[in-house]
C-alpha cells in the first residue's frame, strides 16, 4: 500500500514539474539535524510507579545528517509552494537506570528512526535586499518510518506510529546569483503534535535542522529579446 501511495505521489509531482507555467525551479539540500525526545509520566513524582514504563524527563540530542531534494512551484512574485523528499534520521540519547536502589544507569544509549519524509511549505518571500532573500516557511512532514533501532524504553518506543504527521517552520535566506542556480541556507524547528501514549506515559519528539542547498530557477526572458535575463532571485 505505502508503495502505490508514493508512487502516487512522486507522478503527481512530476506531473507538475513539466507544467512549465507551475513549476519554478528544483534543488538539492543536504544538513545537520538534532533532534531529542520528551517524556511525561502523570503520575506524581512520590509514587514508586512513576519511573514504570519510564520516568519523565527529555533525553539528550542526538545529532545526525539529512539529505533531499525539492521542487518549487506557483507563478506568484512573493509567495512559493516548495515540496521535498527527504531522507531524515531522529532519535535521542538516552541514559536509563538498571536499579534504584542503589541508583545505577545503564550508561548512553540511543534510540533512532530512520525516516524518508515528504515535506510541503508555503514559502513566503520577503523584498531582496543587497545579498540575497530572506524567506519564512510554514508547512509539515509527513515521516514514513523505514527502520527503528530501540535500546531504551521498548515499551513505549516501540509504539511509535511508522506514518507520522507534523508541522515544520523554517527561515531560510537564498543568496544573489546572476546565474540560474541559486545557493540557500535554511534552519528548520520540527516538533511531534501528536503523543505517543502507552499506559500513564506519554512521548513526544523534536527536531532542529539546518540545510545548506542549492536551487535552479528558470528565468524569464524580457519581451522582445531571445536572451535570458536575471530579474531577482525573487523570481
Amino acid at each position: 500500500m505505502i508503495r502505490k501511495i508514493t508512487l502516487i505521489i512522486v507522478l503527481t509531482n512530476l506531473s507538475m514539474v513539466m507544467n512549465a507555467q507551475f513549476f519554478r525551479g528544483i534543488g538539492i539540500f543536504a544538513g545537520g539535524t538534532s533532534s531529542r525526545h520528551s517524556y511525561v509520566n502523570s503520575l506524581p513524582l512520590d509514587s514508586i510507579r512513576h519511573t514504570i514504563p519510564v520516568q519523565s524527563h527529555r533525553s539528550a540530542e542526538y545529532l545526525y545528517w539529512s539529505a533531499g531534494i525539492l521542487f518549487e512551484f506557483l507563478k506568484y512574485e512573493n509567495i512559493r509552494w516548495q515540496s521535498e523528499f527527504e531522507y531524515c534520521k531522529k532519535g535521542a540519547i538516552e541514559n536509563p537506570f538498571i536499579t534504584w536502589n542503589p541508583p545505577t544507569r545503564s550508561g548512553k544509549t540511543l534510540n533512532s528512526f530512520t525516516n524518508i519524509e515528504w515535506n510541503n511549505y508555503l514559502k513566503i518571500l520577503f523584498p531582496e535586499g543587497y545579498r540575497g532573500t530572506p524567506y519564512i516557511m510554514l508547512g509539515a512532514r509527513l515521516d514514513y518510518n523505514l527502520a527503528r533501532s530501540i535500546t531504551a524504553f521498548p515499551t513505549i518506543m516501540s509504539a511509535v506510529k511508522k506514518i507520522n504527521l507534523s508541522p515544520d517552520v523554517g527561515a531560510g535566506f537564498e543568496f544573489v546569483s546572476y546565474y540560474n542556480f541559486k545557493p540557500f541556507i535554511e534552519a528548520h524547528y520540527n516538533p511531534d503534535i501528536l503523543k505517543t501514549k502507552v499506559d500513564v506515559v506519554s512521548q513526544r519528539g523534536r527536531m532542529w535542522e539546518l540545510r545548506i542547498g542549492i536551487i535552479y530557477r528558470l528565468q524569464k526572458s524580457k519581451e522582445n529579446c531571445n536572451a535570458p535575463s536575471y530579474n531577482g532571485s525573487a523570481y
